[in-house]
């Protein structure tokens, strides 16, 4: 994830009119503030068509790929568990995989 410097539209800090490469004088742009790139705010202003549904529908695609994705490559650990051939670092992985998990889930 990148940083983006932004200014938005006033305090409240819900719209980003404009993106800087770096920091700015607050004197010429008030409202600054840094956010993250994958921030829906600042995906709204790259792509205004964009609605807040679609950026979440579109997270929690990417986040049900990417928990697929690790629950593969996480499998062998477990079946190594199970056959009781795991190492120490496995068996440490396979919890720390299973927290983790655990805590993704609403």
């Amino acid at each position: 994830m990148t940083t983006v410097y932004v200014q938005f539209t006033g305090d409240t800090q819900t719209v980003i009119m404009c993106s800087f490469c770096g920091p700015q004088d607050p004197d010429i742009y008030p409202n600054q503030g840094e956010v993250d790139d994958t921030d829906p705010r600042y995906l709204v202003f790259l792509d205004p068509s964009s609605t807040p549904a679609a950026i979440l529908k579109a997270k929690q695609d990417q986040k049900a790929a990417l928990l697929v994705s690790a629950s593969q490559a996480v499998t062998p650990v477990f079946l190594a568990l199970q056959l009781g051939d795991a190492t120490d670092a496995e068996t440490v992985a396979a919890k720390a995989w299973r927290d983790y998990y655990t805590a993704l889930q609403p």
